[in-house]
């Protein structure tokens, strides 16, 4: 589209790296991040241990890096709303808002287990569209797995969970932490640029993100009813 066309030059000015080895020692470490993230409870460990382990051994490759010229990018803003976020988060999970919902889904899971998947579905996705998608996500889990441990078939419900959740994060700007970053490297390269156009404002975030969460969503739907049985019979397999 017109509106979110940017010159390659501009990202290839923004995004020029200098240092290649550096670049190349950074890929590692997040490869071994990631790979740790994958492993950390067979490890013991915390994820913000995992996080923790990576940027020690960032700075120290990175020791002849000028620190103070790379604070200076950091997008101060951009940590604010993430503060902010996170704390209006904890209370709405101190509120027991979610939870409530989650143990709502119990007797419907269990009397009408394909309406109920179905239900999961999308009111997992306006949820993360609204709130983010790490608190409801967080909330379900101890609910589905809870009725795992009592027998009930629940395969469905993950597949549900996961669905809505990842598709209703592209529901708005707020959706999931990548969606808030974005924009606001854009609203940032526009400034640098002196480009209005390049930043990705909310409201073409819904022009644009809103249609595809609902067309996903709709796509979603007809896979968990058209493989509803068949996803079933493979919870009870395993």
């Amino acid at each position: 589209p017109k509106e979110l066309s940017i010159p390659c030059g501009t990202f290839e000015a923004v995004a020029q790296y200098k240092n290649k080895r550096l670049w190349q020692k950074s890929l590692l470490v997040m490869a071994l991040m990631v790979v740790l993230f994958i492993y950390h409870t067979k490890l013991g460990w915390e994820p913000w241990m995992v996080a923790a382990i990576a940027l020690t051994i960032l700075v120290f490759l990175s020791r002849k890096v000028d620190l103070d010229k790379v604070t200076g990018h950091l997008e101060t803003p951009l940590l604010m709303f993430f503060i902010a976020l996170f704390i209006l988060i904890g209370g709405v999970e101190k509120s027991g808002l979610l939870e409530l919902i989650g143990e709502q889904f119990k007797p419907i899971i269990l009397e009408h287990p394909l309406g109920a998947a179905l239900l999961l579905l999308w009111v997992a996705a306006i949820l993360s569209a609204l709130i983010d998608n790490i608190p409801f996500t967080a909330a379900m889990i101890p609910v589905l797995a809870g009725l795992q441990l009592q027998g009930v078939n629940v395969s469905v419900m993950w597949w549900a969970l996961a669905m809505g959740v990842g598709m209703g994060g592209n529901g708005s700007h707020i959706g999931s932490t990548a969606n808030v970053y974005i924009v606001t490297i854009s609203e940032r390269l526009a400034r640098e640029t002196g480009n209005p156009s390049l930043a990705i404002t909310p409201g073409m975030w819904f022009r644009k993100g809103t249609p595809a969460m609902l067309l996903t969503l709709t796509l979603c739907s007809i896979f968990i009813w058209l493989g509803y049985d068949y996803l079933y019979v493979e919870g009870l397999a395993h």
